[in-house]
């Protein structure tokens, strides 16, 4: 069975991938979001900080190598430029993995990383995206028709599902790490 975890987190996360270009035209289609708000659903990158939070170790990175590698399928399936999601899930993870030798596992501590995932991940794609001019939004109107959206529905998912995953992943670590069969 602990051989076979890495590969139910690969799946998990190819699902959540489906998942946000499933979503993203039924969220622009839903009537009480305004129109200007451009929200975006960041679920492979809210699984991925809970894969960091509750199932990776000091010795092991799963979590980065699913955000590499699942970032890069990102940027194929819905980007025109490769690796800037690649670069930017990257990043956030290493900032919260980070983070997260000095804190303790716990609700709180995951909606300040989901937030400070998110933050990075969406600042970082907005500068590249600007830094090769695909896009001429100003950074006032990214910040409140985009950003605070994507932050707080993003957080707003991911305490939803936080009950369900913190079981499923601290399950899982204890089978891939600690139980002998």
């Amino acid at each position: 069975m602990s051989r076979i975890i890495p590969f139910l987190l690969a799946c998990i996360c190819l699902f959540l991938i489906i998942l946000e270009g499933a979503l993203a035209n039924i969220l622009v289609k839903l009537s009480f979001i305004p129109a200007e708000w451009q929200i975006v659903s960041h679920f492979l990158l809210l699984f991925v900080i809970y894969i960091t939070i509750f199932f990776d170790r000091q010795s092991t990175y799963y979590s980065f190598l699913f955000a590499v590698l699942f970032g890069l399928l990102v940027d194929i399936l819905y980007t025109p430029i490769l690796g800037i999601y690649l670069f930017a899930y990257a990043a956030a993870i290493y900032i919260v993995r980070n983070f997260m030798k000095w804190l303790h596992a716990n609700f709180y501590v995951t909606v300040l990383m989901m937030i400070v995932g998110v933050f990075t991940a969406d600042i970082l794609a907005y500068f590249l995206y600007n830094i090769i001019q695909m896009h001429n939004m100003g950074w006032n109107e990214y910040l409140l028709d985009r950003l605070l959206p994507t932050i707080s529905w993003n957080v707003i998912v991911g305490i939803v599902f936080f009950p369900m995953l913190y079981k499923l992943l601290k399950k899982w670590q204890f089978i891939k790490f600690q139980h002998t069969d």
